[in-house]
Protein backbone atom coordinates (compact mmCIF):
# COMPACT_ATOMS: atom_id res chain seq x y z
CA UNK A 1 0.00 0.00 0.00
CA UNK A 2 1.22 3.50 -0.85
CA UNK A 3 1.45 5.16 2.60
CA UNK A 4 1.61 8.59 1.03
CA UNK A 5 -2.02 8.09 -0.05
CA UNK A 6 -3.23 6.68 3.27
CA UNK A 7 -5.39 8.93 5.42
CA UNK A 8 -3.45 10.37 8.34
CA UNK A 9 -4.75 9.08 11.67
CA UNK A 10 -4.72 10.52 15.17
CA UNK A 11 -2.08 7.91 16.06
CA UNK A 12 0.19 9.27 13.30
CA UNK A 13 -0.15 12.76 14.77
CA UNK A 14 0.53 11.51 18.30
CA UNK A 15 3.63 9.58 17.21
CA UNK A 16 5.07 12.51 15.24
CA UNK A 17 4.37 14.97 18.07
CA UNK A 18 5.71 12.65 20.78
CA UNK A 19 2.45 12.59 22.76
CA UNK A 20 -0.38 10.15 23.35
CA UNK A 21 -3.49 9.98 21.12
CA UNK A 22 -5.49 11.11 24.16
CA UNK A 23 -3.46 14.32 24.33
CA UNK A 24 -4.13 14.99 20.65
CA UNK A 25 -7.84 14.46 21.35
CA UNK A 26 -7.70 16.93 24.25
CA UNK A 27 -6.06 19.55 22.02
CA UNK A 28 -8.76 19.10 19.39
CA UNK A 29 -11.73 19.12 21.76
CA UNK A 30 -10.46 21.74 24.18
CA UNK A 31 -12.19 19.88 27.00
CA UNK A 32 -9.00 19.08 28.95
CA UNK A 33 -6.10 21.48 29.62
CA UNK A 34 -2.70 20.82 28.04
CA UNK A 35 0.45 22.93 28.21
CA UNK A 36 0.94 25.68 25.65
CA UNK A 37 4.11 24.03 24.32
CA UNK A 38 2.33 20.72 23.85
CA UNK A 39 -0.65 22.36 22.14
CA UNK A 40 1.62 24.28 19.75
CA UNK A 41 3.58 21.11 18.92
CA UNK A 42 0.40 19.08 18.29
CA UNK A 43 -1.22 21.76 16.12
CA UNK A 44 1.99 22.20 14.10
CA UNK A 45 2.11 18.44 13.53
CA UNK A 46 -1.55 18.41 12.47
CA UNK A 47 -0.83 21.11 9.90
CA UNK A 48 2.33 19.43 8.64
CA UNK A 49 0.68 16.03 8.23
CA UNK A 50 -2.61 17.43 6.91
CA UNK A 51 -4.64 15.59 9.51
CA UNK A 52 -8.43 15.95 9.19
CA UNK A 53 -10.34 14.79 12.30
CA UNK A 54 -12.99 12.13 11.71
CA UNK A 55 -16.47 13.62 11.93
CA UNK A 56 -17.79 10.40 13.47
CA UNK A 57 -15.11 10.44 16.15
CA UNK A 58 -15.79 14.10 16.93
CA UNK A 59 -19.49 13.32 17.19
CA UNK A 60 -18.86 10.51 19.64
CA UNK A 61 -16.71 12.80 21.79
CA UNK A 62 -19.18 15.68 21.76
CA UNK A 63 -22.38 13.65 21.89
CA UNK A 64 -23.63 15.50 18.80
CA UNK A 65 -23.92 14.27 15.22
CA UNK A 66 -24.46 17.85 13.93
CA UNK A 67 -27.37 16.44 11.95
CA UNK A 68 -30.95 17.59 11.39
CA UNK A 69 -33.51 15.00 10.34
CA UNK A 70 -36.49 15.98 8.21
CA UNK A 71 -39.42 13.64 7.68
CA UNK A 72 -41.95 14.39 4.92
CA UNK A 73 -44.91 12.38 3.59
CA UNK A 74 -44.16 12.57 -0.14
CA UNK A 75 -40.67 13.38 -1.39
CA UNK A 76 -41.89 13.29 -5.01
CA UNK A 77 -44.19 16.26 -4.41
CA UNK A 78 -42.44 19.49 -5.39
CA UNK A 79 -43.97 21.25 -2.39
CA UNK A 80 -42.10 18.98 0.03
CA UNK A 81 -38.94 19.17 -2.07
CA UNK A 82 -39.00 22.95 -1.60
CA UNK A 83 -39.65 22.56 2.12
CA UNK A 84 -36.67 20.19 2.41
CA UNK A 85 -34.50 22.74 0.59
CA UNK A 86 -35.43 25.31 3.23
CA UNK A 87 -34.54 22.88 6.02
CA UNK A 88 -31.23 22.00 4.39
CA UNK A 89 -30.21 25.63 3.86
CA UNK A 90 -31.00 26.61 7.45
CA UNK A 91 -29.17 23.55 8.77
CA UNK A 92 -26.13 24.19 6.56
CA UNK A 93 -25.91 27.80 7.70
CA UNK A 94 -25.71 26.52 11.28
CA UNK A 95 -23.05 23.89 10.44
CA UNK A 96 -25.42 20.91 10.38
CA UNK A 97 -26.00 18.26 7.75
CA UNK A 98 -29.44 16.92 6.83
CA UNK A 99 -30.93 13.45 6.47
CA UNK A 100 -34.34 12.93 4.89
CA UNK A 101 -37.09 10.39 5.52
CA UNK A 102 -40.12 9.76 3.29
CA UNK A 103 -43.23 8.28 4.92
CA UNK A 104 -45.44 8.01 1.80
CA UNK A 105 -48.44 8.86 4.00
CA UNK A 106 -48.10 5.38 5.56
CA UNK A 107 -48.56 5.23 9.34
CA UNK A 108 -46.22 2.27 9.93
CA UNK A 109 -43.49 3.75 7.75
CA UNK A 110 -43.84 7.14 9.42
CA UNK A 111 -43.46 5.68 12.91
CA UNK A 112 -40.44 3.64 11.79
CA UNK A 113 -38.72 6.78 10.48
CA UNK A 114 -39.48 8.69 13.68
CA UNK A 115 -38.02 5.96 15.85
CA UNK A 116 -34.99 5.53 13.59
CA UNK A 117 -34.11 9.21 13.77
CA UNK A 118 -34.49 9.25 17.54
CA UNK A 119 -32.37 6.11 17.96
CA UNK A 120 -29.59 7.27 15.63
CA UNK A 121 -29.16 10.47 17.57
CA UNK A 122 -30.04 13.26 15.16
CA UNK A 123 -29.70 16.56 17.00
CA UNK A 124 -33.07 17.87 15.86
CA UNK A 125 -36.04 16.77 13.78
CA UNK A 126 -38.26 18.81 11.46
CA UNK A 127 -41.43 16.75 11.16
CA UNK A 128 -44.07 17.11 8.45
CA UNK A 129 -46.90 14.82 9.51
CA UNK A 130 -48.54 12.63 6.90
CA UNK A 131 -49.96 9.76 8.96
CA UNK A 132 -48.97 10.72 12.51
CA UNK A 133 -48.84 8.20 15.36
CA UNK A 134 -50.61 8.74 18.67
CA UNK A 135 -49.99 11.87 20.71
CA UNK A 136 -48.44 9.72 23.45
CA UNK A 137 -45.82 8.34 21.06
CA UNK A 138 -45.04 11.77 19.64
CA UNK A 139 -44.58 13.20 23.12
CA UNK A 140 -42.19 10.37 24.00
CA UNK A 141 -40.15 11.03 20.85
CA UNK A 142 -40.11 14.80 21.51
CA UNK A 143 -38.59 14.07 24.93
CA UNK A 144 -35.73 12.23 23.23
CA UNK A 145 -34.96 14.74 20.47
CA UNK A 146 -36.02 18.36 19.89
CA UNK A 147 -38.80 18.53 17.30
CA UNK A 148 -40.31 21.29 15.19
CA UNK A 149 -43.49 20.78 13.21
CA UNK A 150 -43.58 22.15 9.65
CA UNK A 151 -46.65 22.57 7.43
CA UNK A 152 -48.84 20.41 9.71
CA UNK A 153 -49.75 21.23 13.30
CA UNK A 154 -50.59 18.47 15.77
CA UNK A 155 -53.07 19.42 18.45
CA UNK A 156 -51.74 19.31 22.03
CA UNK A 157 -48.13 18.67 20.95
CA UNK A 158 -46.31 21.64 22.47
CA UNK A 159 -43.36 22.21 20.16
CA UNK A 160 -42.19 24.89 17.74
CA UNK A 161 -44.31 25.05 14.59
CA UNK A 162 -44.01 26.81 11.23
CA UNK A 163 -47.06 26.63 8.98
CA UNK A 164 -48.70 28.52 6.17
CA UNK A 165 -52.04 30.20 6.86
CA UNK A 166 -54.17 27.29 5.63
CA UNK A 167 -57.44 28.82 6.74
CA UNK A 168 -56.75 32.08 4.89
CA UNK A 169 -55.90 30.06 1.77
CA UNK A 170 -59.25 28.31 1.97
CA UNK A 171 -61.02 31.66 2.32
CA UNK A 172 -59.21 32.99 -0.77
CA UNK A 173 -60.38 30.03 -2.86
CA UNK A 174 -63.97 30.24 -1.61
CA UNK A 175 -64.13 33.96 -2.28
CA UNK A 176 -62.66 33.52 -5.77
CA UNK A 177 -65.17 30.88 -6.86
CA UNK A 178 -68.10 32.75 -5.30
CA UNK A 179 -66.99 35.92 -7.06
CA UNK A 180 -67.09 34.11 -10.39
CA UNK A 181 -70.68 33.05 -9.72
CA UNK A 182 -70.24 29.36 -8.92
CA UNK A 183 -72.98 27.96 -6.69
CA UNK A 184 -72.00 24.28 -6.45
CA UNK A 185 -68.51 22.91 -5.82
CA UNK A 186 -66.93 19.49 -5.42
CA UNK A 187 -64.28 19.77 -2.70
CA UNK A 188 -61.58 17.09 -2.88
CA UNK A 189 -60.09 17.03 0.59
CA UNK A 190 -57.01 15.21 1.86
CA UNK A 191 -56.50 12.83 4.79
CA UNK A 192 -59.06 13.88 7.46
CA UNK A 193 -56.52 13.51 10.28
CA UNK A 194 -54.40 16.37 8.95
CA UNK A 195 -54.94 19.83 10.41
CA UNK A 196 -54.16 21.52 7.10
CA UNK A 197 -57.14 19.82 5.42
CA UNK A 198 -59.54 20.83 8.17
CA UNK A 199 -58.30 24.43 8.19
CA UNK A 200 -58.44 24.82 4.38
CA UNK A 201 -61.96 23.43 4.29
CA UNK A 202 -63.00 25.60 7.23
CA UNK A 203 -61.75 28.72 5.46
CA UNK A 204 -63.46 27.72 2.21
CA UNK A 205 -66.81 27.30 3.96
CA UNK A 206 -66.47 30.77 5.47
CA UNK A 207 -66.43 32.53 2.09
CA UNK A 208 -68.23 30.22 -0.35
CA UNK A 209 -71.97 30.92 -0.57
CA UNK A 210 -73.15 27.86 -2.50
CA UNK A 211 -73.52 24.11 -2.05
CA UNK A 212 -70.55 21.89 -1.21
CA UNK A 213 -70.01 18.19 -1.78
CA UNK A 214 -66.88 17.09 0.12
CA UNK A 215 -65.02 13.86 -0.61
CA UNK A 216 -61.85 12.66 1.11
CA UNK A 217 -58.84 11.62 -0.95
CA UNK A 218 -55.12 11.05 -0.37
CA UNK A 219 -53.27 14.22 -1.49
CA UNK A 220 -52.09 12.32 -4.59
CA UNK A 221 -52.99 12.66 -8.28
CA UNK A 222 -54.72 9.30 -8.27
CA UNK A 223 -56.99 10.44 -5.47
CA UNK A 224 -58.06 13.51 -7.42
CA UNK A 225 -58.69 11.44 -10.55
CA UNK A 226 -60.79 8.86 -8.68
CA UNK A 227 -62.85 11.56 -6.93
CA UNK A 228 -63.96 13.02 -10.27
CA UNK A 229 -64.57 9.59 -11.79
CA UNK A 230 -66.77 8.66 -8.84
CA UNK A 231 -68.50 12.07 -8.75
CA UNK A 232 -68.74 13.47 -12.32
CA UNK A 233 -69.94 17.06 -12.83
CA UNK A 234 -73.34 16.00 -14.22
CA UNK A 235 -73.90 13.18 -11.72
CA UNK A 236 -76.29 12.93 -8.78
CA UNK A 237 -74.74 16.03 -7.19
CA UNK A 238 -73.86 18.33 -10.11
CA UNK A 239 -71.28 21.07 -9.78
CA UNK A 240 -69.55 23.71 -11.89
CA UNK A 241 -66.25 23.92 -9.99
CA UNK A 242 -63.75 21.71 -8.19
CA UNK A 243 -61.69 22.81 -5.20
CA UNK A 244 -58.85 20.35 -4.63
CA UNK A 245 -57.02 20.95 -1.37
CA UNK A 246 -53.63 20.38 -2.96
CA UNK A 247 -52.22 20.79 -6.45
CA UNK A 248 -51.53 17.12 -7.11
CA UNK A 249 -55.19 16.22 -6.57
CA UNK A 250 -56.18 19.19 -8.76
CA UNK A 251 -53.97 17.80 -11.52
CA UNK A 252 -55.59 14.39 -11.12
CA UNK A 253 -59.00 16.07 -11.35
CA UNK A 254 -57.96 17.86 -14.55
CA UNK A 255 -56.91 14.56 -16.09
CA UNK A 256 -60.21 12.92 -15.11
CA UNK A 257 -62.27 15.79 -16.54
CA UNK A 258 -60.32 15.53 -19.78
CA UNK A 259 -60.97 11.77 -19.96
CA UNK A 260 -64.70 12.44 -19.44
CA UNK A 261 -64.70 15.07 -22.24
CA UNK A 262 -65.23 18.11 -20.01
CA UNK A 263 -63.43 21.34 -20.90
CA UNK A 264 -61.64 23.41 -18.24
CA UNK A 265 -62.62 26.11 -17.45
CA UNK A 266 -65.52 26.29 -19.95
CA UNK A 267 -67.47 23.39 -18.38
CA UNK A 268 -65.80 23.11 -14.96
CA UNK A 269 -63.43 25.43 -13.10
CA UNK A 270 -60.64 23.87 -11.03
CA UNK A 271 -58.54 25.32 -8.19
CA UNK A 272 -55.72 23.82 -6.14
CA UNK A 273 -53.54 24.62 -3.16
CA UNK A 274 -49.70 24.77 -2.84
CA UNK A 275 -48.55 26.39 -6.10
CA UNK A 276 -46.03 23.71 -6.96
CA UNK A 277 -43.85 24.37 -10.00
CA UNK A 278 -45.94 22.28 -12.40
CA UNK A 279 -49.13 24.20 -11.60
CA UNK A 280 -47.98 27.15 -13.72
CA UNK A 281 -47.15 25.12 -16.83
CA UNK A 282 -49.88 22.48 -17.07
CA UNK A 283 -52.77 22.94 -19.52
CA UNK A 284 -54.59 25.00 -18.47
CA UNK A 285 -52.33 26.70 -15.89
CA UNK A 286 -53.84 26.12 -12.47
CA UNK A 287 -55.44 28.75 -10.25
CA UNK A 288 -54.08 27.93 -6.81
CA UNK A 289 -52.98 29.22 -3.42
CA UNK A 290 -49.27 29.88 -3.11
CA UNK A 291 -47.84 28.80 0.21
CA UNK A 292 -44.15 29.46 0.91
CA UNK A 293 -42.86 25.91 1.27
CA UNK A 294 -39.17 26.87 1.32
CA UNK A 295 -39.73 29.52 3.99
CA UNK A 296 -41.82 27.13 6.12
CA UNK A 297 -38.96 24.62 6.19
CA UNK A 298 -36.30 27.24 6.82
CA UNK A 299 -38.26 29.01 9.55
CA UNK A 300 -38.96 25.80 11.47
CA UNK A 301 -35.31 24.75 11.30
CA UNK A 302 -33.82 28.13 12.25
CA UNK A 303 -36.10 28.43 15.29
CA UNK A 304 -35.35 24.87 16.40
CA UNK A 305 -31.57 25.18 16.06
CA UNK A 306 -31.61 28.59 17.71
CA UNK A 307 -33.36 27.10 20.73
CA UNK A 308 -30.82 24.26 20.90
CA UNK A 309 -27.86 26.65 20.61
CA UNK A 310 -29.18 28.85 23.40
CA UNK A 311 -29.79 25.85 25.63
CA UNK A 312 -33.51 26.42 25.84
CA UNK A 313 -35.89 23.55 26.51
CA UNK A 314 -38.52 22.60 23.94
CA UNK A 315 -40.28 25.83 22.90
CA UNK A 316 -43.83 26.35 21.71
CA UNK A 317 -43.15 29.20 19.27
CA UNK A 318 -45.72 29.32 16.46
CA UNK A 319 -44.89 30.89 13.10
CA UNK A 320 -47.74 31.44 10.61
CA UNK A 321 -46.60 32.45 7.13
CA UNK A 322 -48.81 34.34 4.70
CA UNK A 323 -50.37 32.86 1.54
CA UNK A 324 -51.55 34.45 -1.71
CA UNK A 325 -53.96 33.53 -4.51
CA UNK A 326 -52.46 32.89 -7.95
CA UNK A 327 -55.24 33.31 -10.53
CA UNK A 328 -54.44 31.55 -13.80
CA UNK A 329 -56.53 29.98 -16.58
CA UNK A 330 -58.30 27.06 -14.90
CA UNK A 331 -61.18 29.17 -13.56
CA UNK A 332 -63.94 31.18 -15.25
CA UNK A 333 -67.55 32.13 -14.76
CA UNK A 334 -69.90 29.12 -14.98
CA UNK A 335 -71.49 28.49 -18.35
CA UNK A 336 -75.16 29.46 -18.53
CA UNK A 337 -77.40 26.45 -19.09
Amino acid sequence: MDRSRRRVSIIDVATAAGVSPTTVSHVLSGKRPVSQDTERRVRATIETLGYVPSHAAQSLRSGSMQTVGVLVPDITNNFFAQLIAGVEDAASEAGFTTIVGNSRFEAERELRHLNMMAQRGVDALVYVAGAPPSLRILREISERIPIALADEEIESLSVTTAVADHRKGGRLLGRHLSGLGHMSVLVISGPPALTSCRERLRGFRETFDGALHVVDADFLEGGGFAAVEDHPPDGDQPYTAICALNDLMAMGALAALRSLAYDVPEDVSVVGFDDIAASAVIDPPLTTVHQPAYEVGKTATKQLLQDIKQGRSQRTTRHVLDVTLRVRHSTARPRLK
